[in-house]
């Protein structure tokens, strides 16, 4: 016990960590005052989700570390309160009254967690195999979901493009666009480069539906060329992660003319800055975390590695549930097994159903991975089933 209490307080402290990381940078722009809603914003689905998400992981280390549930979740809220009152002398930073009760929700859900554990946990082998299945099958769904929400859609035409568009929660392109030039599924644009490459997503150019709503936006972010475009992410208010060409600026110096295009067909888009073009632009089941929280400079490495992540956490219930289940032999013919083809199959079909790029290789490892640490948890845990025993400080 003492040595669960060891780990449990030190990723008490790496959550701490992790939330101030998150939540104490600047994110350009102007610094904004308190807001009182629980939500808002065109990603306010996706930024309440990734509230509700962020304090999980404290709620849960502080609660196995022996604190009582109630001082755990006046513990989350006080960080989340002291979070967005430092937000207030950040740039681009929305100190929210609503942040702080998701946070604080958060928190609860994590200590539930804990506390109801025996109920989920550690269950009889033939509810183990039933729960394998359900897990298996919401994978395949939030996979599915992610594949649907990323779609592009085209909205009614006519289409208008304007050059520099001035587009809320986006920055002004300080450089100028002398030539638009469009085409069937293409655009190509001329542009001068400002004096210092932006910071901040800044379009060089948008195409507006007839309510003026965009469609398509081209941009300049730092040292890459971003694109996005209608899909149905934008109308539920999740994140929606631009695609890129990295790097696709680097050789464009300031007030240089230089020339970006997209283009694409029913399978493959592209992007181009001068002669450095990329195709085959798109996303895969393991972006649907994207959704909720999209991170704009971080490295493609890193990215992976959480795409990795994402499909092991998808999944590894479907292992330990499995492992669980094995010991009815009734249960575990259609049971474990069943649900871990159920993920196979679903990581293989969803990408040809919905339009997803194929699933690379790292994410297989995930799955995979993830069910195999699943299952090697529920063997190690196969014993008498019995309750998680906490002593509370």
């Amino acid at each position: 016990m003492r040595h669960l209490k060891t780990w449990a307080w030190t990723a008490a402290a790496a959550s701490t960590l992790a939330i101030a990381i998150a939540t104490l940078h600047s994110s350009g722009g102007a610094t904004n005052r308190w807001s009182f809603y629980l939500t808002s914003g065109g990603a306010a689905l996706g930024e309440l989700l990734a509230n509700l998400i962020l304090f999980i992981p404290l709620g849960v280390s502080l609660t196995l570390a022996g604190v009582r549930p109630l001082r755990v979740v006046a513990a989350g809220a006080l960080l989340s309160f002291t979070v967005e009152f430092l937000q207030q002398w950040i740039p681009g930073r929305d100190p929210s009254v609503g942040d702080i009760v998701a946070n604080s929700i958060s928190t609860a859900l994590g200590v539930l967690l804990v506390v109801a554990a025996p109920l989920w946990l550690h269950v009889s082998p033939r509810r183990s195999a039933w729960q394998a299945r359900l897990t298996a099958a919401v994978a395949v769904f939030v996979w599915y979901g992610t594949g649907l929400l990323v779609r592009q859609e085209f909205p009614p035409g006519p289409y208008s493009i304007v050059p520099t568009p001035q587009i809320h929660s986006l920055a002004n392109y300080e450089g100028k666009v002398l030539k638009v030039t469009p085409g069937f599924q293409s655009v190509e644009v001329r542009a001068v480069a400002p004096a210092t490459l932006p910071d901040r997503t800044s379009p060089l150019l948008a195409g507006l539906a007839p309510n003026d709503e965009p469609v398509l936006v081209l941009a300049v972010d730092d040292r890459d060329l971003t694109l996005g475009y209608d899909m149905p992410a934008l109308h539920w208010t999740f994140e929606q992660p631009p695609l890129r060409l990295r790097n696709g600026m680097t050789q464009v110096a300031p007030n240089d003319t230089f020339t970006v295009a997209t283009w694409h067909d029913s399978t493959n888009i592209c992007l181009r800055v001068n002669a450095t073009t990329r195709c085959h632009l798109g996303y895969t089941i393991g972006d649907g975390w994207k959704l909720i929280y999209s991170p704009e400079h971080w490295a493609p490495w890193l990215l992976g590695i959480i795409n990795t992540l994402w499909m092991g956490g998808c999944v590894i219930g479907v292992g330990y549930w499995a492992a669980k289940g094995r010991r009815d032999e009734a249960a575990a013919k259609g049971g474990g097994f069943l649900a871990m083809g159920l993920v196979i199959v679903g990581i293989l079909m969803v990408p040809l159903l919905t339009g997803l790029k194929p699933t690379p290789i790292y994410e297989w490892i995930g799955a995979v991975g993830g069910m195999a640490v699943g299952y090697w948890l529920g063997r190690r845990n196969d014993a008498p089933d019995r309750p998680i025993e906490l002593h509370h400080v």
